[in-house]
């Protein structure tokens, strides 16, 4: 809505067809901008990320602003299509493999920008390089969660080392707690008595899509790359366990593995 009210052009990317139709109406009423679209994608299946990738890129050859906000908080362990853990797969490997395969696009936009949405919670955590799916500990929602968050921060750092000079801005937002339905596999989220306390406690959508918003337009984020924001034009601390520089690496090189996502920096080299 944000985006389409400052007259862009909005791709959205989502899995349910009527939600996403219903999504794009609302958006092309309110904001007064018919150019708003959707394309059908399920990030528990890097077949469909490699194939909305392709669909996207065709369609639109330029884009200027990519934000990575796809969140699920499995409740119980579940295996993506693909065998990964599935919130690491959606939250995480999905973003990675889209992320990389856009980057062509990206850089024709000029100067443009890839916004990863983090969370507070990756400060709690470690990435686990030896159990990424929880095939040998104790699956924990929390943990996973938090993990996925946690490498989405790596994946920011990295990634704006790797585009450096290329013109692509990458950063990451930390849009606080925000009262949306990500928990609502989790019973003390969906208790009817306890939805008006979590709604006066935390922050709106609305509220969180601002701070969403700024980092990706904003001239103070443009100038920095490989950094985090939070609800200012101020860089915030990043997590203590995205600092490694060499953990970087060995997590994006064990995700490129996984993914099967092509060389990054490569592409951006060639492509301008």
């Amino acid at each position: 809505m944000r985006f389409a009210q400052r007259g862009a052009e909005v791709v959205l990317v989502g899995r349910d067809e009527r939600l996403l139709d219903d999504t794009r109406s609302e958006v092309q009423r309110l904001a007064k901008n018919d150019r708003v679209f959707w394309v059908r994608a399920d990030f528990a299946s890097l077949a469909s990320v490699r194939a909305v990738a392709e669909e996207i890129a065709h369609r639109w050859p330029a884009i200027h602003v990519l934000v990575n906000n796809a969140g699920v908080n499995s409740a119980r362990r579940a295996a993506s299509i693909d065998g990964h853990e599935m919130t690491l797969a959606v939250n995480y490997l999905a973003p990675f493999l889209l992320t990389a395969l856009l980057v062509p696009a990206i850089g024709r936009g000029g100067t443009s920008r890839i916004v990863n949405v983090t969370s507070i919670f990756a400060h709690l955590t470690r990435v686990d390089r030896d159990d990424l799916m929880f095939e040998r500990r104790r699956y924990d929602s929390t943990t996973a969660y938090n993990q996925s968050k946690l490498a989405i921060t790596m994946f920011t750092m990295e990634l704006g080392e790797r585009l450096a000079g290329s013109g692509i801005i990458v950063n990451g937002v930390s849009p606080g707690l925000v009262a949306t339905d990500l928990m609502r596999e989790h019973s003390l989220f969906t208790m009817g008595w306890l939805r008006p306390l979590w709604r006066t406690m935390l922050l709106t959508p609305e509220q969180a899509a601002e701070r969403i918003v700024r980092v990706a337009t904003s001239p103070a984020s443009g100038t920095v790359t490989g950094h985090c924001f939070a609800g200012s034009d101020r860089t915030i601390l990043v997590p203590f366990g995205a600092r490694n520089a060499g953990a970087r690496r060995q997590l994006w090189d064990l995700s490129a593995q996984l993914t099967r996502a092509p060389e990054v920096s490569a592409i951006a080299r060639g492509d301008r």
